[in-house]
């Protein structure tokens, strides 16, 4: 566990910018090894990711769930756990576990890769920027969002997901 937090302590000690590329890459490094194990481990192949015209899927995963998500499911929980006086950890806690809770609803695969691995760093990303601003918690945890998602629809645009 010290490890860990070694490792995320690295990046409150970058600017904006460069923290949400490098951890929106890392996210998605560690979301798609976590894809790999899961499905391996269920014998899960190929799965048709939406039945949505590709134009439709670009929009609603890189434009709209991002904010949408970030609005919904990174700023309450921690908001909330902040006036409880949580620490850091128990509000990146909360939000992940609520965040993690939708995307089971999406299938096994996706609630550990995309609910808890990306929950997890997204929560994150809101947790610590809020220690400075609304404002760049809200933009930093929306695009580092934007950018995780954007990969993983190139990622199934790749694996030949859309015909």
């Amino acid at each position: 566990m010290n490890l860990l937090k070694k490792h995320f302590k690295r990046y409150t000690e970058r600017e904006p910018w460069d923290f949400c590329w490098r951890l929106a890459v890392e996210s998605v490094v560690a979301s798609l090894v976590a894809a790999v194990v899961v499905c391996t481990i269920l014998g899960v192949h190929k799965r048709d990711f939406l039945d949505w015209p590709m134009a439709a899927a670009f929009i609603m995963l890189v434009l709209v769930a991002p904010p949408v998500e970030t609005l919904l499911f990174q700023a309450p929980p921690i908001f909330v756990a902040r006036a409880c006086k949580g620490s850091l950890r128990t509000q990146i806690a909360v939000s992940t576990i609520i965040f993690a809770a939708l995307h089971f609803l999406e299938g096994v695969g996706p609630g550990v890769s995309a609910g808890i691995v990306g929950g997890l760093y997204f929560a994150f990303a809101y947790a610590f920027w809020r220690t400075k601003s609304r404002w760049k918690a809200l933009w930093v945890t929306t695009v580092c969002h934007a950018i995780h998602n954007l990969f993983a629809f190139v990622m199934l645009v790749i694996g030949g997901n859309w015909a």
